[in-house]
């Protein structure tokens, strides 16, 4: 009766005890997901929004840019991540790169089969993984990202510090950052 009392407590005890070991390999893969849902909405959303003969507006930047914004925060919270957008050309300062985020970025616009970087960072005080992927520009991101001289008015009079213009189709534009918690 006991061994089979034993046999039972440790296949309900086991796998919890392997799926705790795997807990930030689990996070690791939700951090890609992560990643891959972020830039793909905003380029399925800029697509839909954004047309030629389309004048950019406020409005329109709150329907791209907003809500990639907004849906980053959600995931962030239920997570437990932390979310980061990171440029060199940024157009709002809170998304300029700092100093280590500039070297990832550099090696990114020089070796395009760089697809992905993994490293280990503190924040804080506490120890995260962080999963960078570069962001491209796309034709449609022009709108908003070409000739300086071409930016919509509202982000000219918003951002008076703006550096986020004369991109080209296949720029580097930035990075995306998940960064998960190790525990």
């Amino acid at each position: 009766m006991l061994k089979g009392f034993a046999a039972i407590v440790m296949s309900l005890i086991l796998p919890a005890f392997l799926w705790a070991g795997n807990d930030l390999e689990t996070k690791k893969a939700a951090a890609v997901k992560t990643a891959d849902e972020i830039i793909n909405m905003r380029s399925s959303l800029a697509k839909a929004f954004i047309r030629p003969d389309t004048e950019i507006t406020e409005e329109t930047f709150k329907n791209v840019c907003g809500a990639v914004f907004k849906r980053a925060k959600e995931i962030a919270e239920k997570e437990g991540f932390k979310i980061r957008h990171a440029a060199v050309k940024n157009r709002n300062p809170n998304f300029a790169a700092k100093q280590d985020e500039i070297k990832i970025l550099e090696a990114f616009d020089m070796n395009r089969n760089l697809k992905e970087k993994w490293d280990t960072i503190e924040i804080e005080g506490k120890r995260y993984q962080r999963y960078m992927r570069p962001v491209f520009v796309e034709e449609v991101c022009l709108a908003c990202h070409g000739p300086k001289d071409k930016r919509p008015k509202f982000i000219v009079e918003k951002y008076p510090n703006d550096k986020a213009y004369d991109f080209k189709v296949g720029d580097l534009r930035g990075m995306i950052e998940v960064m998960v918690r190790e525990e």
